[in-house]
């Protein structure tokens, strides 16, 4: 998966990087703080755009929130982290906007929440914002400061998931087998009761 992000970025550039930050936006970060790092482009540029992605992104989530009320409530992503999101609202209050941004899977599932509990824009807005900005800087900046041990994570990584792939091909090619085999086993059964 980093390899396909780190060829779009490079084939796109800046584009990739607001659109991958909109979308996942922690692992974009981090890995737009490495290419700052080498050179691909400035930290500014991956802080601007990126603040700029999450701020595009966390108002659309807020926009389908806020029309499609009713039917957000009952998507399984927002029923999953409604609880999670109560409490920490409960918790901190207008300062949790800043909070959902460091747990993951509740950036966009946060900014729906936003919308749904119609939050005011103008403040949500403001709050998104400043918070995305923050988001940025800590991530762009560990990729920026520590390029040499997030490239080495993400090789660990990769050789992970081809671990991960391994076996789960093993699983299914056990698990096809077995299914014919017990495929035969109840054709056997049926051609010796005729």
């Amino acid at each position: 998966m980093e390899a396909w992000i780190k060829s779009l970025i490079e084939t796109y550039g800046l584009y990739a990087i607001f659109l991958g930050v909109m979308i996942e936006g922690d692992f974009t970060l981090l890995l737009g703080g490495v290419i700052a790092r080498s050179g691909g482009f400035t930290f500014e540029q991956i802080v601007i755009t990126g603040t700029l992605a999450g701020f595009v992104g966390d108002t659309i989530a807020y926009g389908i929130g806020r029309i499609f009320r009713q039917k957000a409530t009952s998507l399984n992503l927002y029923v999953k982290a409604r609880p999670r999101l109560e409490k920490i609202r409960q918790r901190f209050g207008m300062l949790s906007v800043f909070a959902v941004k460091y747990i993951w899977g509740l950036r966009t599932t946060s900014a729906i929440f936003w919308g749904v509990c119609n939050f005011g824009f103008p403040r949500f807005a403001g709050l998104t914002f400043l918070s995305c900005g923050l988001w940025v800087l800590f991530l762009a900046g560990l990729g920026f400061f520590f390029t040499a041990g997030i490239e080495e994570l993400m090789g660990r990584v990769q050789r992970a998931e081809l671990w991960l792939l391994a076996g789960a091909l093993l699983v299914i090619v056990v698990l096809v087998i077995r299914r014919l085999h017990l495929a035969e086993r109840a054709i056997g059964e049926r051609v010796e009761e005729k």
